[in-house]
């Protein structure tokens, strides 16, 4: 199961979409009320995915790079790195006791893509 969560299987991916770093650990998703899931984040160019463990089953979630407005992360003694993702005001996402992935890299990847991505959608803006 845990090979499962680095990989986003039966998800189409968009042309010149490349799939990047993930990042394994406990995820908090925040929709609605709080659920707490082993799981992953995995970043594409184009986009992030959530892979969250339910009863020997992975479920996947698309989250927008323009459904993300903000990203933190805090560094405890005792559980490591926390990495959040917010949507204005609301967590959108948390994960922590990180395994697996180096948070660095995959910060340095959805920052790069990010950007290309708002980029693009601006120079679209400009010629509609």
């Amino acid at each position: 199961m845990y090979n499962k969560l680095k990989h986003i299987e039966g998800v189409n991916l968009l042309p010149r979409e490349v799939v990047g770093p993930a990042l394994v650990g406990s995820v908090e998703y925040f929709k609605g009320e709080k659920s707490t899931y082993h799981g992953s984040l995995v970043a594409t160019t184009h986009r992030l995915f959530m892979n969250l463990e339910d009863h020997d089953m992975v479920c996947v979630e698309e989250i927008s790079f323009k459904d993300i407005t903000r990203v933190t992360v805090e560094d405890l003694l005792m559980v490591g790195h926390i990495l959040h993702l917010w949507q204005n005001d609301k967590l959108l996402v948390s994960i922590k006791s990180i395994s697996e992935g180096k948070l660095d890299k995959f910060l340095e990847f959805y920052y790069k893509y990010r950007a290309q991505h708002a980029e693009a959608a601006e120079r679209n803006e400009a010629l509609a």
